[in-house]
């Protein structure tokens, strides 16, 4: 049986003419794809998140301004410091009246500063104090 198959073939002259290898191989590679539907709904579900954060996020603007009375304020007005310089004298009068009074000050706590952390080093030994 072998026979009568290799004599057809032997005779079998391939006629390139109607055939288009790249059309082939395109059709051959869709049919061999399986359908699949995944990505598509990926595509919608994104979609619609971005529509639904656009909408939630968009600025509204009120259709008409809220009716609130409009009382015109008078122009701010700076009056110029007086150009005058303190009297010396009443300074020393103050700072001694300061001075006399019998306040229940007491001056914060001086703490002493705590001495520099050495550096910390890529491939040197941790310092003593944090080797527990």
């Amino acid at each position: 049986m072998s026979e009568p198959l290799e004599e057809r073939l032997s005779r079998f002259t391939p006629d390139a003419t109607g055939l288009n290898r790249d059309a082939l191989l395109f059709a051959a590679g869709r049919a061999s794809m399986r359908p699949s539907r995944r990505w598509q709904a990926l595509v919608a579900v994104l979609a619609t998140s971005q529509l639904l954060t656009l909408v939630c996020l968009w600025p509204r603007t009120p259709s008409s301004p809220p009716e609130t009375p409009f009382i015109a304020a008078e122009p701010f007005r700076r009056d110029p410091l007086p150009a005058t310089q303190p009297d010396p004298s009443e300074l020393r009068a103050l700072r001694q009246q300061m001075l006399d009074t019998d306040l229940e000050y007491t001056p914060p706590p001086c703490y002493e500063p705590m001495p520099p952390e050495p550096p910390l080093r890529a491939f040197g030994t941790p310092p003593s104090y944090l080797i527990n």
